[in-house]
């Protein structure tokens, strides 16, 4: 389906091959140190001044009518740049790519749609570009403002929208179209949980009538759920391609053994993009995430021991302060909330002094977290009052990966599990008795 100029050319066939082929791949850009020698470069024609970068290079693709892949990689491999080169956005260096039918794609938040303009107005545009006549967008139009759920704000220049409402507009009109290939960049992890169900379902829909998904994501769970083949690319080039669990298992082997969190995708985007707010008597200065070599990381082994470290200081008195974790699988589902007084044997800090610095951990002797991504809120409130009152709340304040050797249970947690299986052969009263532990 996808293969690379430095790995062999087997490739697996998913149903009717032809909906997206691409050979020999890639695309490179010149780099300039200043602003200057891109400009004296483009008068002059030469190209001294610059350097070379491959943001991809002999990539090979395949892809059948009807299935649906996933592109994995950490930042900067050459993911988007793929999508863009699909979908025609950018072209392409070396090689060539062909695409069967009408593509539609959700690469750039917002691209595409003119910020004057209503969103009804660029539902129109964007018919246009795609060719679809009037009297179609005039049929097409109202399904699309009904699955985006925009109410009034249908009719207000987009530029007034958030990036979740881009997402509604974009998604509805993407898929309302009737595409034939449809081309999905991290759009959806913008959205509520809520639109995301919506888009999951759409989504499945899209696959079961025969159309194509090339879907892009950081989030290696929903990877999982929704591709039937996932192509890891790494540095520009196609590494590993194949079954969902395979290739995500050599992702996140490559991010263990680098141990380089700053290139982990999750973590790039920081803690000042989400909400911290409290009185501010004390501050959660820094949190690690320790495995069972007591060394901090962003990547964990269901079982292995874990230990959540927040620093923190007091810049002012406080009386009765508690510290705790909210846990969070990728898409927002509450996993797990505790801290250290609501326990059968709780610890009282009782007043802390301005000055003082500490601890405070969260030990799991074995995770029993499954394989996926995962973020953590921390809670930092004072339970002197008679509601408890933050003193520093501190939403996504980090994030991991969480990955499973075994691969011995789905979903969320694993548990402590028997089985036992009772045979009863013809003319027998006697069973016989299987059993194992989890």
């Amino acid at each position: 389906m996808a293969t690379s100029t430095n790995e062999s050319t087997d490739k697996m066939v998913v149903g009717d091959p032809g909906a997206i082929q691409a050979r020999d791949l890639g695309k490179v850009y010149r780099l300039y140190d200043k602003p200057t020698h891109r400009l004296v470069d483009t008068l002059t024609g030469s190209t001294k001044r610059g350097r070379e970068f491959w943001a991809l290079r002999g990539v090979y693709l395949d892809i059948p009518k009807g299935s649906t892949v996933g592109i994995i990689g950490e930042n900067g491999a050459g993911k988007s740049t793929l999508l863009k080169l699909i979908s025609g956005i950018t072209i392409p260096t070396t090689g060539e790519v062909q695409v069967q039918g009408r593509i539609t794609s959700l690469i750039e938040l917002g691209a595409g749609f003119h910020p004057e303009f209503s969103g009804r107005d660029n539902i129109g545009l964007a018919c246009s570009i795609l060719g679809i006549s009037g009297a179609e967008t005039d049929e097409l139009t109202p399904a699309i403002i009904d699955f985006s759920e925009l109410g009034d704000f249908i009719d207000r220049p987009v530029k007034t929208y958030s990036s979740g409402m881009y997402v509604r507009l974009g998604f509805a009109v993407a898929t309302c179209v009737n595409p034939d290939v449809l081309l999905i960049d991290e759009a959806l992890s913008v959205g509520d949980e809520h639109f995301r169900g919506k888009c999951l379902n759409r989504l499945n829909d899209f696959r079961d009538k025969g159309g194509t998904t090339v879907f892009v994501s950081h989030d290696i769970g929903s990877v999982k759920t929704m591709c039937q083949h996932v192509i890891l690319i790494d540095q520009g080039e196609v590494i590993e391609q194949g079954t969902p669990e395979k290739v995500a298992d050599e992702y996140l082997k490559r991010v263990k053994a680098r141990g380089n969190e700053a290139r982990m995708s999750m973590l790039h985007r920081g803690t000042a993009d989400y909400p911290r707010w409290g009185t501010g008597e004390m501050e959660v200065e820094e949190v690690l995430l320790l495995g069972g070599d007591g060394q901090p990381s962003s990547t964990f082994e269901t079982g292995e021991h874990f230990i959540i470290r927040m620093r923190y200081s007091a810049k002012e008195n406080c009386k009765e302060p508690v510290f705790g974790i909210g846990l969070y699988r990728s898409d927002g589902t509450y996993v797990n909330g505790s801290n250290h007084h609501w326990r059968h044997e709780p610890i009282l800090l009782g007043e802390v002094q301005a000055g003082e610095t500490g601890e405070v951990d969260m030990a799991m002797g074995a995770l029993p977290l499954l394989q996926g991504q995962y973020y953590l809120t921390t809670f930092l409130y004072d339970h002197s009052k008679g509601s408890p009152t933050a003193i520093d709340h501190r939403e996504h304040v980090a994030t991991f990966q969480v990955f499973d050797p075994n691969h011995h249970q789905h979903g969320i947690l694993t548990l402590p599990t028997a089985w036992a299986i009772r045979r009863f052969k013809p003319g027998e009263s006697e069973a016989e008795n299987l059993e194992s532990g989890s």
